[in-house]
């Protein structure tokens, strides 16, 4: 039967703890750097945005404090607005356009839309300020009065071009043919539609309207 072994002393299991809880084993340190950093950065930003305002609080001096703190803080509401209108804007132009979304439920509608509801799309959207495409909506009513005339459907895959060449020998030849240019421009390319190319275009539609309805009359006598 083997004896029992003596236990350590007490000094020398202190003595012992220490040195192996001193070890790099058991060093538990966090690492805070990386939150440092991004705090220092927030801060440093923050500093920059207030730079300005601190010179211009100090630059008037001489004036009543109440009046330099109200410049200040109207300044910087004006700062937090204009940045707010800037985030705004750039999410709207990421987004979807709304004025296509529109237009193009407005042409995959499986009834037949009536030029009478293409006139009052192409008023909403020039409540909108949306000149290019009041333009298409007045063109699409312009088709609508022409398939009146002729008695049938035309087929949904014909280009614009295609139109004006199918009209080439007729009198809407020109009213088309202005229609598809500045489509092509504004729509299609880079150019803007304001509100003199919309205007030239209505006069367009008018035209197409009249007399595509005289043609129709004269056609039902």
């Amino acid at each position: 039967m083997s004896t029992p072994k003596t236990a350590p002393a007490p000094e020398t299991i202190r003595h012992t703890a220490v040195e192996i809880l001193s070890g790099p084993e058991y060093k538990i340190e966090q690492d805070t750097r990386t939150g440092d950093t991004l705090v220092d950065l927030m801060l440093q930003i923050l500093e920059w945005m207030i730079a300005p305002f601190r010179w211009l609080f100090d630059a008037m001096e001489g004036l009543p404090d109440a009046l330099r703190w109200i410049v200040v803080i109207g300044l910087f509401i004006l700062l937090l607005l204009l940045v707010g209108h800037i985030v705004y804007t750039l999410t709207s132009t990421l987004r979807p356009s709304v004025r296509k979304s529109r237009f193009s439920s407005a042409l995959t509608s499986r009834r037949s839309i009536s030029a009478d509801e293409f006139e009052q799309l192409s008023q909403e959207a020039i409540g909108r300020h949306d000149y290019i495409a009041a333009v298409r909506y007045l063109f699409k009513a312009s088709l609508v009065h022409l398939q009146t005339l002729e008695g049938r459907v035309f087929s949904p895959g014909l280009t614009n071009w295609q139109y004006v060449r199918r009209y080439q020998k007729s009198r809407f030849v020109d009213s088309l043919s202005y229609f598809a240019h500045v489509i092509d421009a504004s729509w299609y390319g880079n150019g803007v539609c304001r509100e003199q190319e919309y205007l030239k275009c209505s006069e367009a539609y008018a035209d197409i309207r009249r007399h595509s309805k005289e043609g129709s009359h004269a056609n039902n006598a």
